[in-house]
């Protein structure tokens, strides 16, 4: 990884007020900051076991150094995951997360006996602007067993980097947390404060990104009858198959799907049935 700036000479640290984060595409994310969500397809229970943890991590570990990114927390749940990373080069992030998810669902699908798309659609980015963005959110991801009642404190879950922290170890002796927080911060004492900012939670989406699930969910159905958008609303049994596709497959709720389709209530009760 080439030389880190300084977080000083990143303007928006200066801040003085939280700032309402907008959603941008990922390749107009202007901050190197990100708070990066993958979650199991239909909420699956993809990390439900020790090993299945330590083999996603051990992935991250094993291809990081080939691409162009630092990360600065983590927390794997039972079936979703939050990352804190700090990049000047997103397409490099994003091809080293397609590569560890592919690797990690060709594991899990063979000793699954299952097959098909394991992660919930793409992963999800959200934009972290200030140091005090940065602290909090680094507290909201330690926080996630606690928040989903697994474990009473933070220090009891195993697969975060909340002792990395409190150790001065790990994830905390990379080269732009130190320029963050110096080499010998409390972060302890930084961690007790209250956490005040709310982040973007795996399961609310935006209605931005509401309509990109489904149209990814409509693109990959396309590909896989290799019908038209148009043949298949005009084709009731396979409008059905679409409709429960999304819903069960892409995790999109059926009310989501009859406003964007536009269709009435009465008809989208009959097209939803098994």
């Amino acid at each position: 990884m080439g030389e880190i700036c300084t977080y000083a000479s990143f303007p928006f640290f200066y801040k003085k007020e939280a700032v309402i984060i907008p959603r941008l595409a990922r390749k107009n994310l202007d901050t190197p900051f990100i708070h990066v969500m993958i979650q199991g397809v239909n909420k699956e229970y993809i990390f439900n076991k020790n090993e299945y943890i330590e083999k996603y991590l051990s992935l991250i570990k094993e291809n990081k150094e080939e691409y162009n990114f630092t990360i600065m927390a983590y927390c794997i749940m039972n079936n979703h995951a939050h990352f804190l990373v700090y990049t000047e080069d997103m397409d490099s992030f994003s091809k080293f997360m397609h590569k560890i998810n592919l690797l990690f669902a060709q594991m899990y699908n063979k000793k699954e006996n299952r097959c098909g798309v394991l992660f919930r659609n793409r992963y999800r980015t959200e934009p972290i602007y200030n140091k005090k963005y940065i602290v909090n959110c680094i507290k909201y991801i330690h926080n996630n067993p606690v928040k989903a009642k697994m474990v009473s404190a933070c220090e009891e879950y195993k697969y975060s980097s909340y002792s990395d922290y409190i150790n001065n170890t790990g994830v905390t002796e990379s080269k732009i947390v130190k320029e963050i927080f110096g080499s010998k911060c409390n972060f302890k004492e930084i961690f007790e404060e209250v956490l005040n900012i709310e982040f973007m939670d795996i399961d609310k989406a935006s209605k931005e990104e509401k309509i990109e699930y489904i149209q990814d969910g409509i693109r990959k159905f396309e590909k896989n009858h290799k019908k038209k958008t148009f043949e298949i609303m005009t084709n009731r049994n396979l409008l059905k198959e679409l409709i429960n596709y999304l819903n069960s497959v892409c995790g999109i709720k059926y009310k989501e799907i009859r406003n964007f389709f536009e269709i009435p209530r009465g008809t989208m009760d009959k097209l939803k049935e098994k």
